[in-house]
């Protein structure tokens, strides 16, 4: 995965030790129903207890893990279901916070879309997942804060982490980089290209796209248990 992409401004330890953790969620090297402790997870950081602590609140809050008294934090399960109602939620808000995003953009910013969204469509097109998602969680916190509507910004925030391990779990079963990397892509040229029209049908493109990926998904589970 790309170490090098740094288009946030998050730089607080507790910043930091949020994204750590989340990166290490969406891949799996913290794997669903394992348990840790806030010293297994500092160790594993490199980053004090009190900081981890916060991010591990804040995750508990979003519903990525639980924090039980005495037995320790657990990672959430993966869950087909619960991916249905994650992509419901995400198609409101995404065409929500893209419109505003492909009004509010400063030029600034929307040179730093452009350049996010070469790298989406070449790690679509070369199939590399992890750089994939890297620049997928870039792209979407990016669109979000430039939305200017912090609210759809935190709502939007474990609902993509969901999304993005969902997909890094399964993604093999279907193998449709080279499709979903080019759609985002459109999507966030786009929005920088101020075209709300256009903005409204890739994002309804790209909820089609993930909505139809976990639909075959739980037909395949349920031809297998059948």
């Amino acid at each position: 995965m790309h170490k090098n992409l740094n288009f946030t401004n998050e730089t607080t330890l507790v910043d930091r030790a949020r994204r750590e953790l989340e990166r290490r969620f969406v891949t799996l090297l913290l794997p669903p129903g394992s348990v840790w402790t806030e010293g297994s997870l500092s160790e594993l950081l490199d980053i004090g207890r009190t900081p981890v602590r916060e991010a591990v609140a804040g995750m508990a809050m979003d519903g990525l893990v639980t924090v039980i008294r005495r037995a320790g934090i657990v990672v959430t399960e993966i869950s087909v279901e619960d991916q249905m109602a994650v992509l419901d939620a995400r198609r409101v808000l995404e065409k929500l916070v893209s419109i505003r995003a492909s009004v509010r953009c400063t030029d600034d910013e929307r040179n730093q879309l452009l350049e996010m969204a070469d790298g989406i469509q070449q790690a679509g097109e070369t199939q590399q997942v992890e750089d994939y998602l890297q620049f997928h969680f870039q792209i979407k916190r990016f669109v979000a804060q430039c939305a200017r509507n912090k609210f759809a910004e935190r709502a939007l925030r474990p609902l993509h982490t969901l999304s993005q391990r969902f997909y890094f779990a399964h993604h093999r079963a279907f193998n449709n980089l080279p499709v979903v990397g080019p759609a985002h892509a459109a999507l966030t040229r786009a929005i920088v290209a101020r075209d709300e029209a256009q903005v409204a049908r890739q994002c309804d493109h790209v909820s089609d796209i993930a909505d139809q990926f976990t639909r075959d998904l739980l037909g395949t589970r349920d031809n297998i248990k059948a």
